[in-house]
């Protein structure tokens, strides 16, 4: 069960990777939506061949071809299991009976990862030959092995429990009004030239986790009316892009509650050298009081400390780090008044040693001379124009520039993600 569950999530990982729309797509990926119940909490398309081609590939009949270097890193990789690695270049060769076209990812009653098959046949002999342990079932019309059903000409991956073969059958019966091609949401996943494109309703999907109590509350102060995230992920040459909106209820952004100053990039090129890496945040007097009042309705009278302390901070807060976090420096403007308190409070909690250049107060940790690839510079020139921003050369994969950024767009807040040549870099990181 597990070989099966590895094997094909693998293959699924590597698709999101190296994905986009062949001439059939959009007719497998509507189709797979019609089989997609209209109460999905979440829905996300992955497309198969647009990206091949940015990689340098193409499709070949029922196979992909990709660069020799891919296939090459897919052989030798010591991440992936030899039957993972068999799997991959098999399905990549269309002999697996896979319709290497859309593969579709839902949650409802169980969340599910489904694809089309070429060939049902072929693909149950290969999956019975790959686990000779186990066996393929009849049920009700159906077959299961494992977490892996097929029903007709589609396959299914249950990633949560196990496959319940009524319902799949029930979910490819549907009729317009009860698949998810007749949600309002649908329109956001319809964006041909996009990788992956997804969306969640936000009610829907906190209703499923802990304290969603808490989490609808949090989400009341700081957005009006959040109903849906909706994004995208795409390759630009050798770039990986993803963006995510918050949306109200009417598929507009939806209001920020909290008021969002943008960075300066001056106060981050002042930091004193490079990291591994470097954050900002823009921190308004109006967002200070914003703060304060909510630190108020929650802990009474204690929070007049707090916002005693918070009043002095008037700009934006920079900080670069080593990797380790042991060496770091941070830049705090101020609005020149009653510094004491602040750096009192900075040095007793981060145990930063604290001094002050006009307007600004400067913490460091560890080593004031540390450096890192990050530059001042870049992430000046990076983070600009965003609320809150962190640039990195190793959070998705080593050497890999990685930045993240909340944007303020029509009073509502966007998430910007960019990793720099992040391609090549995350397939040999992930296959190594």
């Amino acid at each position: 069960m597990k070989k099966i569950n590895y094997s094909l999530l693998a293959l699924v990982a590597l698709l999101f990777v190296a994905i986009g729309c062949s001439k059939n797509s959009n007719d497998d990926a509507d189709s797979l939506l019609r089989t997609v119940p209209a109460d999905a909490s979440s829905v996300a398309i992955a497309n198969i061949s647009y990206a091949i081609e940015k990689l340098g590939g193409k499709l070949d009949g029922d196979a992909i071809k990709l660069p020799k270097e891919h296939i090459e890193a897919i052989r030798n990789s010591q991440a992936l299991r030899d039957d993972a690695k068999q799997f991959i270049l098999d399905a990549l060769d269309g002999k697996t009976g896979i319709a290497l076209n859309s593969v579709v990812y839902f949650a409802a009653a169980r969340t599910y990862i489904t694809g089309l098959l070429d060939d049902p046949e072929k693909f149950i002999s290969y999956e019975q030959k790959q686990n000779p342990s186990l066996q393929w079932r009849d049920e009700d019309g159906g077959k299961v092995m494992g977490s892996l059903a097929v029903v007709g000409n589609q396959f299914w991956i249950c990633i949560t429990g196990t496959p319940d073969v009524e319902q799949l059958k029930y979910y490819q019966q549907l009729n317009e009004k009860q698949s998810y091609v007749s949600s309002d949401a649908v329109s956001l996943l319809s964006d041909t030239e996009k990788a992956v494109t997804f969306v969640a309703d936000v009610n829907k999907s906190i209703a499923i986790l802990p304290n969603s109590t808490y989490l609808r509350l949090g989400s009341s102060l700081i957005f009006k009316d959040m109903a849906y995230l909706a994004g995208y992920a795409d390759i630009d040459k050798q770039n990986i892009n993803a963006s995510v909106a918050v949306l109200n209820s009417d598929m507009k952004p939806a209001e920020l509650l909290l008021p969002a100053e943008k960075i300066d990039a001056s106060v981050v090129k002042s930091l004193g050298g490079g990291g591994d890496f470097i954050g900002a945040m823009g921190v308004s007097d109006k967002l200070v009081k914003k703060i304060s009042d909510v630190a108020a309705t929650a802990i009474g009278q204690g929070s007049e400390a707090v916002a005693g302390v918070l009043k002095t901070i008037d700009g934006t807060i920079a900080v670069r780090a080593s990797s380790s976090l042991d060496d770091v420096e941070a830049k705090v403007q101020t609005n020149g008044k009653d510094f004491a308190d602040l750096s009192n409070i900075i040095q007793s909690v981060t145990g930063m040693v604290v001094s002050r250049d006009g307007n600004v107060l400067t913490g460091v940790r560890g080593n004031k001379d540390f450096n890192g690839p990050i530059t001042s510079q870049k992430a000046a020139e990076k983070l600009k124009g965003a609320w809150i921003g962190l640039i990195s050369d190793s959070l998705i994969a080593r050497d890999v520039v990685t930045v993240f950024r909340l944007v303020p767009e029509k009073k509502s807040l966007r998430l910007d993600v960019e990793a720099e040549g992040g391609v090549d870099a995350f397939l040999n990181a992930w296959l190594k």
